[in-house]
């Protein structure tokens, strides 16, 4: 029985996507966690993830994960305009 050494699976299955989809995960999840500590930074961070979402959704031809990458996109943005409006009208 020929069994693949791990090397083979990093290569092939951990890098199938040229690491967009880890990078994207890895960003997401770190957004998760500011957002969480009430830190705006939370939305740039989860904008950037999205942005390796696209490029995946694009690499592995799935038109749903990208329009609702994009989606997430601007509901940062929103997300982000939103936060800055509610610390103007704060002061």
């Amino acid at each position: 029985m020929n069994v693949p050494s791990p090397c083979h699976w990093i290569e092939v299955v951990g890098m199938r996507y040229y690491g967009l989809d880890w990078i994207g995960t890895i960003l997401g999840l770190a957004s998760i966690h500011y957002l969480g500590r009430r830190n705006k930074t939370g939305f740039f961070l989860r904008i950037v993830a999205s942005v390796f979402w696209v490029a995946f959704g694009i690499i592995a031809e799935t038109p749903a994960g990208i329009i609702a990458n994009v989606a997430v996109i601007f509901l940062s943005f929103r997300g982000l305009h939103q936060w800055k409006v509610s610390e103007k009208t704060r002061q």
